[in-house]
């Protein structure tokens, strides 16, 4: 028996991915928004201090993203501007400006 998923099944399990996310890394992502695009993620900071937070456990955050989201790349945003951007399949990378 084939179990077809309905856009509203796809959109809560890609709330709950994002949610469990936000939870492993509740002291890192307090103050963040987070959002799936295309196969990024985007971390949304609200204040400096959590942009400084967030890229201190950027690699861990990567990797985590990567196992439960699947995708290729994160980037941190502040005031609306990319701050930083990783891609997780690759090997530890610094920090990408812009």
């Amino acid at each position: 028996m084939k179990m077809k998923f309905t856009a509203q099944d796809l959109s809560m399990l890609e709330d709950f991915r994002t949610d469990r996310l936000q939870q492993l890394y509740a002291h890192a992502l307090s103050g963040c928004s987070l959002e799936l695009k295309f196969d990024a993620l985007l971390i949304h900071c609200s204040e400096p201090w959590c942009v400084d937070q967030v890229i201190e456990e950027l690699d861990l955050i990567g990797k985590a993203a990567l196992i439960v989201l699947g995708v290729k790349s994160v980037s941190v945003c502040y005031a609306s501007e990319e701050v930083c951007r990783i891609k997780t399949r690759s090997n530890p990378q610094p920090c990408v400006s812009r």
